[in-house]
This record gives structure tokens, sequence and C-alpha cells, in this order.
């Protein structure tokens, strides 16, 4: 699992290595409060799963993302 915690909902603010997270990624699991437009930059075939804890174990990569607090 690699963690995204978002400082800005402007996708153009994900590091290098934070797009490239969500491009490969497997699943995407993310907070009601993650952006639209931050999830779209995720693998157009990724799964994407509203939770407020990843889930640990799954095959693949898995991408949580939340927003700073």
């Amino acid at each position: 699992i690699e963690t995204i915690v978002l400082t800005s909902p402007d996708p153009d603010d994900l590091t290098l290595r934070q797009a490239r997270w969500l491009a490969q990624a497997d699943r995407v699991t993310h907070r009601a409060d993650v952006p639209a437009a931050i999830l779209d930059r995720a693998r157009a075939d990724a799964d994407r799963m509203l939770c407020d804890v990843a889930p640990r174990g799954l095959p693949g990569l898995t991408v949580d993302v939340s927003t700073a607090r």
C-alpha cells in the first residue's frame, strides 16, 4: 500500500511519484473528501473504494488517498 496525503485539491500539485502511483494502481482507496479531479488521475480500470481504512493483504498495488486535516 502506498499512501498519499493531499495538501491541495489541485491534481497539478501531486508529486511525480504520487501521480505515478495513481497511474499504476490496481485499486485506489479514498475518503469521501478526496476530490474527483484527484481520483481521475488513477488508471481507468483501477478499482475505487470509498473507505475509512485501506484494506490490507489485497493483491496488486493499492494507493490510499486522504486529505491533510
